[in-house]
């Protein structure tokens, strides 16, 4: 199935004190991760963020709509510019997000749901995940009942959970891994820091 894929990385930084998605990780930039998993299913990719930082990476680069900080306003500027109906959400600072998980969830897009995302222990991760273009009434709903929480859109939408509890709970630290922080970049430095 079509799908665009919507990379998320208009987050403040503000733990990392830079811009973490140009921070190199292991020997590239941290949103080159999603880039380059996105690349491996489509061409059709949408850059949300709120600077001029990414003009230069080869994607469109869409600005929030909802001037609130959460990524709901980064999804829905996503979904509202996005040409196809199914569209993969990444964050730009998880990079090992596998292309099996993706495949994985790919399966389940069908007409019976809106929304796709991936859960362990009975907690979800709605930023790796598939959302629908119908979503974007009900997000604006949400947006002007003050409920900016993904994890309130399952309540209103028909979803798909897909459970990750058969992996070892190592395994699903490392496959949802947040990059948030200098500590959480391998041999950091602050010279390896790029100013915002």
């Amino acid at each position: 199935m079509q799908f665009t894929t919507i990379i998320l990385a208009g987050g403040q930084s503000s733990r990392m004190g830079a811009d973490k998605a140009l921070i190199p990780y292991l020997g590239k930039p941290l949103i080159q991760y999603s880039i380059d998993l996105a690349l491996s299913f489509t061409h059709d990719i949408l850059i949300s963020a709120n600077n001029h930082h990414f003009d230069d990476l080869g994607f469109p680069v869409v600005n929030d709509i909802f001037m609130v900080k959460a990524p709901l306003a980064g999804i829905h500027a996503g979904l509202t510019a996005s040409r196809n109906d199914w569209n993969l959400i990444l964050t730009c600072d998880m990079p090992n997000i596998s292309a099996e998980l993706i495949s994985r969830l790919s399966e389940q897009l069908d007409g019976n749901f809106r929304m796709v995302v991936p859960q362990h222990s009975g907690f979800l991760e709605p930023l790796c995940g598939f959302y629908h273009r119908d979503l974007i009434p009900v997000i604006e709903g949400n947006y002007s009942a003050g409920k900016l929480s993904l994890l309130d859109l399952p309540g209103s939408v028909s979803h798909q959970f897909i459970s990750m509890d058969k992996l070892l709970p190592q395994e699903i630290a490392h496959l949802f891994k947040n990059v948030n922080e200098k500590k959480d970049i391998p041999g950091y430095t602050d010279a390896h820091l790029t100013s915002s």
